[in-house]
């Protein structure tokens, strides 16, 4: 898939404690409408499958369905959407969205229970809304595909999680691991697990989800932290993503994430999985190091997930 990725704003209508953007200490928006709007306007008509907005929360924009129009207008197949859903809580604004273009809720689960959400957004109240967001693009005959980031205060109900998404109707679910920055990076004892300690949780929620039959993607693992469900990682190969980034243009996500935000060790380059594998986050090397990290001999098999 070739599509774009905008961060559409740095605000939020909830407070996680992990929030890779900072969201939390953010005091205003910097992103400013003409810039998102040249950014659309420049990659019109290059054969972009997508266009893929997130932020801190994409919705609470005032301009937010403008823009979805201006992406419709301008010829984009479809939207995809990364989001809390809180406000897709409202069926009405619910089905405005979708009408406007919004094929792929892509909605932030991060707790089995009200108490284990809402306790990580800061935001009461944030679980219920969530889970009627969800039913209700469902009933609108819109795709879900649902991401749970593994942390400190709800890795040992993953496979709850996964069990909660499944119900709910989502299409895919995604276990994300912890991207150590922006307000996590401010949080990082707080809110960072170690890979030893999730494992079999994450496991065994991958377990689950296949028992079940649903699509189930994964993002952030160094693969070696998942055997037996190496398949499930992204396949960022085949995937391209452009991203703006506030005033920053990422020609290619993968390529900057590899540049900028992962490292590997010398162990790396003996493992079967080094050509596909990004590494680990490169805060989480530097706190912890790479005691729980073990190259996988052999040849590496099996086809990676693409994203949706």
């Amino acid at each position: 898939m070739k599509a774009l990725s905008i961060h559409l704003t740095d605000v939020c209508n909830s407070k996680c404690t992990f929030c890779i953007v900072d969201s939390p200490h953010m005091k205003q928006d910097t992103i400013m409408r003409r810039r998102v709007s040249r950014f659309l306007r420049e990659n019109a008509g290059q054969g972009y499958e997508a266009v893929n907005l997130h932020g801190g929360e994409a919705t609470i924009r005032r301009d937010f369905l403008e823009i979805l129009d201006e992406i419709r207008d301008l010829g984009y197949p479809t939207v995809f959407l990364q989001t809390n859903a809180r406000k897709l809580a409202r069926m009405e604004y619910a089905r405005t969205v979708v009408e406007k273009g919004v094929s792929l809720f892509v909605v932030s689960m991060h707790g089995a229970t009200a108490q284990t959400q809402d306790r990580i957004s800061l935001a009461p109240g944030s679980f219920d809304q969530a889970v009627k967001g969800i039913r209700n693009v469902k009933e609108l005959g819109a795709t879900v595909r649902t991401n749970s980031v593994v942390c400190k205060d709800n890795f040992t109900e993953l496979p709850e999680i996964i069990d909660l998404c499944l119900d709910l109707g989502a299409d895919m679910v995604n276990i994300s691991a912890l991207h150590t920055s922006g307000t996590a990076l401010r949080n990082f004892w707080q809110v960072t697990p170690r890979y030893d300690e999730i494992r079999p949780y994450v496991l065994q929620a991958c377990e689950r989800a296949v028992r079940r039959g649903a699509r189930l993607l994964m993002e952030g693992f160094p693969y070696c932290t998942v055997p037996g469900y190496e398949r499930f990682l992204v396949d960022w190969e085949d995937n391209r993503f452009k991203v703006l980034y506030r005033s920053f243009v990422m020609e290619d996500y993968e390529n900057h994430m590899d540049d900028f935000e992962r490292v590997k060790d010398q162990r790396c380059g003996g493992c079967a999985f080094d050509r596909v594998c990004g590494g680990v986050y490169k805060e989480y090397a530097e706190r912890i190091g790479w005691d729980e990290f073990h190259p996988i001999a052999g040849t590496a098999t099996g086809q990676l997930a693409p994203v949706p």
